[in-house]
């Protein structure tokens, strides 16, 4: 795929042929994890991946070092994530005071 984007690293070029290696752990894929592997195996940069499917950058690097890993076999350590205003604390109280005003026990 052509760009007008800085030109492509060493790095950029092993992360396509990796892709394309993996061509059938691809076709596995949900449809829009599919078409973002198969634009970066085609040699499309992340950005160009990111305006085209309408979300961050960081979104399209994130499921890309994903697939990666599955097709190295490298680990990859899960993330806590919530929704607007989810509270992502750990524990029973979840991170708050569960006495929030005092000692009850008095």
């Amino acid at each position: 795929m052509e760009d007008d984007g800085p030109p492509r690293s060493t790095a950029d070029e092993e992360t396509a042929r990796i892709l394309r290696e993996g061509h059938d752990y691809i076709l596995s894929l949900p449809p829009d994890e599919r078409h973002i592997a198969t634009l970066a195996a085609e040699g499309a940069p992340v950005w160009e991946i990111a305006q085209q499917m309408r979300i961050s950058d960081a979104a399209v690097a994130h499921l890309l070092d994903r697939i990666l890993a599955a097709l190295m076999g490298r680990t990859i350590d899960a993330v806590e994530t919530g929704g607007l205003g989810a509270d992502t604390d750990p524990g029973v109280t979840g991170g708050y005071d569960p006495e929030p005003f005092g000692d009850s026990g008095r």
